[in-house]
This record gives structure tokens, C-alpha cells and sequence, in this order.
């Protein structure tokens, strides 16, 4: 009798990864048939828009799970030949193709005789031979991916599922758009992600799609949505968890569920749990800030060398902190917003008062406009790391700090806020 194989932390918990026993649909906002029925209605592009990390590769690979789909990932896409080899790669086309036409020659002789005893009877043999020699001719010609990708894709009716859509160019994105126009108009069905401030690109690169465009918004999740995750998780593993540090899991994930993913899986591995346990077995809850904080210290520090790597960097003042030590402005801000929770919105009041509680009393107190100038040095670090949504941005207008990454919040509250 074959072995069964473990349940594995892998098959569960899956952060980055295509969940299945954790899969949550969240049917009361009936988002898989949205998506089926504008698949259904065709001859759109389909826009999905949700925030950053919330879920929409996974829903729509979700709808589409029981087809080929090829799927481009916009952060990869440089230029419209970028685009065009990656799906050409897809489908397995050639780069280029040979077409052989062959010439045929034949030559026949033919022979007769006739023989026989006379009167009695006759007979009249004949041979033929043919010798035929050929002559064939290659010729290769270079396979243009836009024209045979979009050819293979509609014959074979393949959906195209472009990730991250807001991080490809404006000129990029309006000759793809160009490039597809045609193929939706014959039925090929083209899903475009992004997050919801860049729903509209293809409407603003190419007027002319305008009637031929589907927005399909996700929304944002609720608590008891994302509470889901834990619950059908740890049972799978016989970890058992009480329902309040599930709850508290997906507090501290700052609503994304692939962060509630990602904890819940570390959780395991600090508590040992790799693989289904033989016997129910309780997880420590005491291990859970540990894991919060060696999650932060692992993942987080690109995203402050990003933040602060700002104009003359190395030339600013490092200000004495109460308690001892010394930061740059920009390190100490980071902090001060740390410690307002980190919130998804924070005033320029309230950031400049945390920034005076960690200051050492000594120092004056600090200056609206210095605190201004180093927080739009921040967002405009946070712009220049890529092409799609900042992780955090200033509005001057109105004198806000807004962070849309949710692990930008989780590092800096986990992080910074602890130190």
C-alpha cells in the first residue's frame, strides 16, 4: 500500500504562492462571477483593480484555473519587444520559420517487343522506368512575435492576464493596448491588474477602447474575511490556535491577506510546526510577537535603505535621540511615523509632535519646514524605487503621509517602533 504524504506547511500556508485549502472567495461580494461573467461577455478589456498585495493575481488565476492562461508580469516589461518575446516564450513560438518547396523531374523510357510461335499464339511484353530527381528550396523567414503571438492567442482563444499593469510605461502600455485592440475586438479575452488610481490607463493611452473596457474594482478586506485564512489553516495542520490570536494575526496584518499568509506561516515554523502533526498540538501564543519582530528584521531592511537613500544622504546632520544615540532626520522620521501606530494616513501635526518626543530635550524643537523638506525627500525616494504605486507618498495639499504598503507598515511597527 502506497505511503500518503504529509500535509505540508507549503500545501497550507502559502505567502507568494496560489492558495488552495486557505483560499478564501469572499462570496457575499461575488467577485469570481464578476470576473465570469465579463469573461463571458467578451470582446472587453477586463480592468481589476485592488490595492497593492490584496489578492487579484489570485482571484482571477482562481476563475481561470481550469484553462491555459499566459500571464506577463508588468514590473518585467522594459519595451513593447519585452512583452511581445515573454508571451511569444508562452506559447512555445519559433523566432523564426522555414518554408521548403521541392521540384520534381521525371524521365520515362519505354520498351516493346512482341514474340510467339505463329499460329498458335502471340504475346507483346513492354517494360517503362522512370527516374525522377528533386530539387528542394529553403527559405527562412524571421517570425514577427507581436503579429504571431496575438495569432496564436486568438486561434487558440488563450487569455492574456497582465499583472502589475500600471508598472509598464505610458507609451508601452498605449502601443500594447494598440497591439490588442483587435484581438479583444475578436473575442480575446485580456485581463489587465493594477491598483485603483491606474484603473484608467487604457482608457488614458487609447481613447478609441473607450466602450470596449470592463472595471471590475476589488474591494478592500474586512476582519472577518481575512480571519478566514487562520481558521481553515491551523486545523489543516492540527496546529491548534485560539480564535484570538487569529484575530490578533490578522489585526497586525493591516488588512492584507498575503501578509496574513506570511505570519501564519512563520508562526508554525517558530512554534516547529513544517508538517501536519500525528496529534493535536497548541501553538504558543507567546511566540508570536518573536515572530513579528525577526519577520521585520528580515524582510524590512531594503525598504529603509530605499526610503532613506535621498539627496546628500551622507551630508545630513544626525540629531541626537532621547535615550541616546544619533539618526539622520529622515531615519528619525521614519520612526516618528512608526510610532503613530504606523497609520494609513498621518498629519504633518502629529508627525512633527512624535518627532519631538524622540529628540533628545535638548535639541529646539524642530522646524516645520525642515520636517516638510525631509518628508517629501522620503516620498519622492519611494516614487523613484519603480514605476507602480509608491509605498508611501506626501500630499502637500493637505499635509498628509500616506502609506499604501502594507509591509511598509508591518516593518515599520515592528522594526523601528521597537527599537
Amino acid at each position: 500500500m502506497r505511503k500518503m504524504c504529509p500535509v505540508r506547511l507549503s500545501d497550507v500556508f502559502t505567502p507568494g504562492g496560489l492558495p488552495s485549502v486557505t483560499y478564501v472567495s469572499r462570496d457575499h461580494l461575488e467577485l469570481e462571477t464578476k470576473i465570469e461573467d465579463a469573461l463571458a461577455r467578451g470582446f472587453s478589456f477586463i480592468v481589476v483593480t485592488g490595492p497593492t498585495k490584496s489578492g487579484k493575481t489570485v482571484l482571477c488565476k482562481r476563475v481561470l484555473k481550469n484553462q491555459k492562461v499566459v500571464t506577463v508580469e508588468g514590473g518585467r516589461i522594459r519595451s513593447e519587444a519585452d512583452f511581445w518575446l515573454h508571451i511569444a516564450a508562452s506559447v512555445n513560438l519559433p523566432v523564426e520559420k522555414t518554408l521548403t518547396s521541392t521540384e520534381a523531374l521525371t524521365t520515362a523510357f519505354n520498351g516493346e517487343g512482341s514474340g510467339g510461335i505463329p499460329g498458335i499464339f502471340s504475346a507483346k511484353a513492354g517494360t517503362t522506368r522512370s527516374d525522377s530527381e528533386q530539387t528542394a528550396t529553403a527559405n527562412k523567414f524571421a517570425v514577427v512575435p507581436v503579429i504571431a503571438a496575438i495569432e496564436r492567442l486568438v486561434a487558440d482563444r488563450i487569455p492574456l492576464l497582465v499583472d502589475d499593469f500600471h508598472y509598464i510605461d505610458p507609451e508601452v502600455q498605449k502601443a500594447i493596448i494598440q497591439s490588442l485592440k483587435s484581438a479583444v475586438f475578436e473575442g480575446l479575452p485580456v485581463l489587465l491588474l493594477a491598483v485603483p488610481h491606474r484603473a484608467f490607463d487604457p482608457l488614458t493611452v487609447e481613447r478609441e477602447v473607450e466602450g470596449r473596457f470592463k472595471h471590475i474594482p476589488i474591494p478592500a478586506w474586512s476582519l472577518e474575511d481575512l480571519v478566514q485564512i487562520p481558521a481553515k489553516g491551523f486545523p489543516e495542520l492540527n496546529a491548534r490556535v485560539e480564535r484570538k490570536v487569529q484575530t490578533r494575526i490578522c489585526e497586525d496584518s493591516f488588512g492584507n491577506p498575503l501578509l496574513v499568509q506570511d505570519i501564519c506561516s512563520e508562526f508554525c515554523l517558530k512554534n516547529k510546526v513544517r508538517e501536519k502533526a500525528a496529534k493535536p498540538r497548541k501553538l504558543n501564543p507567546k511566540l508570536l510577537e518573536t515572530t513579528y519582530i525577526e519577520m521585520a528584521d528580515s524582510k524590512g531592511f531594503p525598504s529603509l535603505e530605499i526610503l532613506t537613500r535621498t539627496p546628500n544622504a551622507r551630508a545630513r546632520a544626525l540629531r541626537k535621540m532621547r535615550g541616546g544615540g544619533e539618526e539622520d532626520i529622515n531615519k528619525a522620521l521614519l520612526t516618528s511615523i512608526a510610532r503613530l501606530g504606523p497609520k494609513n494616513t498621518s498629519n504633518l501635526s502629529d508627525i512633527r509632535l512624535s518627532y519631538e518626543a524622540i529628540l533628545d530635550p535638548s535639541l529646539p524643537k524642530p522646524r516645520k519646514a525642515e520636517v516638510v523638506k525631509a518628508l517629501e525627500q522620503i516620498s519622492s525616494a519611494a516614487k523613484a524605487n519603480g514605476q507602480g504605486q509608491p509605498s508611501l507618498e506626501w500630499i502637500p495639499e493637505k499635509e498628509q503621509l500616506v502609506i499604501t504598503d502594507p509591509f511598509l507598515q508591518f516593518y515599520l511597527k515592528w522594526h523601528l517602533r521597537k527599537r
